[in-house]
């Protein structure tokens, strides 16, 4: 584990390691050079991850709250972690642009996969018989 330049080092993670936990708080960003990683909330996989420069934490360090999601290492990981992150990021705005950007596409995904749940949803409903409310204020409670 090399320390380049003080705020940023060089680390290596075995599979099945956890890189982050999530409610847990590191103020650190982790950029995956290489290898596989897995991300978890509340014990449910969301996504698996290998592309190299995926960065995680963003979201604990911009919004000064516990980790939303478990990074665990699918394969050996090797990655950068970036320490005290907030301060690193002030110092290199453009880096804050690259974060943002990040977040937008993660935002514009999230939001095609909703409109299309609810599509199929509305899809769904076209087959379930729905009684209008007047129709059961006229029943009583059936003798079991």
């Amino acid at each position: 584990m090399a320390d380049n330049q003080g705020w940023l080092k060089f680390d290596f993670y075995p599979a099945g390691a956890e890189l982050i936990r999530q409610g847990g708080r590191t103020g650190s960003l982790i950029v995956l050079k290489e290898g596989e990683v897995e991300v978890l909330r509340d014990g449910r996989f969301v996504s698996s991850i290998r592309q190299p420069g995926a960065i995680f934490g963003e979201m604990s360090v911009l919004l000064d709250r516990p980790h939303s999601a478990t990074v665990r290492a699918v394969t050996d990981v090797q990655l950068y972690v970036i320490a005290d992150a907030l301060n690193v990021l002030e110092a290199h705005p453009a880096w804050l642009l690259q974060i943002a950007r990040l977040l937008a596409q993660r935002v514009n995904t999230t939001t095609a996969q909703l409109v299309t749940l609810k599509q199929e949803q509305l899809e769904a409903e076209e087959d379930v018989l729905i009684l209008p409310s007047a129709v059961f204020s006229s029943w009583a409670d059936p003798q079991v």
